[in-house]
C-alpha cells in the first residue's frame, strides 16, 4: 500500500487501553514542538510525569486505570500530529476509537482541543479507577462466537454479565464481577470455547460502571465541544452525531454501555468512498480484527508508524 497526499481517502482508527509496556512512546514525546506540548499537557493535567511512567514504570503503576489511560492517548494524539504534518492533504472521511481511543478521534475531527481531551479522559480515567473499587469487576475475551451466540448463552445461564464490546463478527468480550466469570466460564468450557482473561482492574462497559455515569455527565456538561470535522462513529451507537449535547450523553453512557466496534468497523468497510484504514496506536491491533470481517482484508490498512516512515 503506497499513501500520499493525492491517494484514497483514509479513516483513522484509535487504539484503546490495552497491553501497555514499558517504554511506549519514549520515541514520540519530543520530536518537535507539537509532541512535546502534547505530552507536557497530558503531564500538566493529570499531575503525573507520564515520560517517566512510560519509559521506566514500574508495570504496577503504569497499568493503572488513571496512568494507562492518559499514556494512551497520549501517543494516539501524538501518532496523529505526526501522521497529519506528513499526510495534510490527504482526505479524512471518518474516525473511530475503541473505547478511551473514542476521544481521540473526536480531537482529530476537532471536536475537541488538546487541554478538553486530557482534562475529560482524567476525569474519566479517576471516575472508573473509583468506581471499579467498590464494585470490582473483571473481563473475559472470546473468540469464534457472535454477539448473537454469546447474547444466547448468557440469556440461558441466568448469569449477570453483559457483553462489554462486539469487536467483530467473531470475537467478544463480556464483562461483570469476578465469580459471574467464573461461572460463566465453565459455561463457555463446556461448549467449547476457550475465554481468555483480560489483564484490567474492572468490568468496563457494564452495569458495574453505573454510579460512574452521572458524575461523568455533569463534568462532560461543562466541557466545550462542537461539531466533528468529519464522521466520527460513537461506541455506543456505531453512529455519527455532530450535536454537541448528543456527544455528551453518549460519552457519559459509554462506561455502561457496549462497545459497538463491529458495526463502526462494518460501516466504513462498506462506505462509498472506499477509504484506507490507518491505524492510530502503539502497537497495530485494531487493523487486524478487519480478517473477521467478510472482504475486510480488500480493505488496505496500515499502521501509522509505517505510514510515516514511507
Amino acid at each position: 500500500m503506497t499513501l500520499n497526499h493525492f491517494e484514497h481517502p483514509v479513516v483513522l482508527l484509535f487504539s484503546g487501553q490495552g497491553n501497555p509496556v514499558t517504554g511506549m512512546g519514549s520515541d514520540l514525546w519530543d520530536i518537535n514542538a507539537v509532541t512535546k506540548r502534547i505530552w507536557d499537557c497530558a503531564s500538566d493535567i493529570s499531575g503525573k510525569d507520564l515520560r517517566r511512567l512510560c519509559l521506566r514504570g514500574p508495570m504496577n503503576r503504569l497499568i493503572q486505570t488513571p496512568v494507562q489511560q492518559m499514556a494512551v492517548t497520549a501517543i494516539n494524539v501524538t501518532l496523529f500530529s505526526l501522521w497529519k504534518e506528513r499526510f495534510h492533504r490527504t482526505p479524512v472521511i471518518g474516525s473511530c476509537g475503541h473505547s478511551v481511543g473514542e476521544y481521540s478521534a473526536l480531537y482529530a475531527a476537532g471536536a475537541l482541543s488538546l487541554e478538553t481531551l486530557f482534562r475529560t479522559i482524567h476525569f474519566r480515567a479517576s471516575t472508573m479507577d473509583a468506581v471499579s473499587k467498590v464494585h470490582k469487576g473483571a473481563m473475559l475475551a472470546l473468540k469464534g462466537i457472535t454477539h448473537t451466540q454469546l447474547s444466547e448463552t448468557i440469556s440461558r445461564s441466568g448469569i449477570a454479565l453483559d457483553i462489554s464490546c462486539d469487536n467483530t463478527p467473531l470475537q467478544q468480550v463480556i464483562g461483570g464481577t469476578p465469580t459471574a466469570l467464573n461461572e460463566f466460564a465453565s459455561v463457555l468450557l463446556q461448549e467449547g470455547y476457550s475465554p481468555i482473561k483480560l489483564g484490567v482492574s474492572g468490568a468496563w462497559h457494564t452495569r458495574l460502571m453505573e454510579e460512574g455515569v452521572q458524575p461523568m455527565r455533569d463534568f462532560l456538561a461543562g466541557q466545550p465541544i462542537t461539531a466533528p470535522e468529519h464522521e466520527v462513529l460513537m461506541n455506543v451507537t456505531a453512529r455519527s452525531e455532530n450535536k454537541q449535547e448528543k456527544i455528551k450523553e453518549n460519552l457519559a453512557l459509554h462506561l455502561t454501555h457496549t462497545v459497538k466496534w463491529r458495526d463502526t468497523l462494518s460501516y466504513f468497510l462498506h462506505h462509498d468512498s472506499r477509504p484506507h484504514v490507518v491505524e492510530m496506536s502503539n502497537k497495530p491491533y485494531l487493523g487486524q480484527m478487519l480478517n473477521d470481517f467478510p472482504g475486510g482484508v480488500s480493505s488496505p490498512v496500515v499502521h501509522c508508524r509505517k505510514a510515516l516512515e514511507m
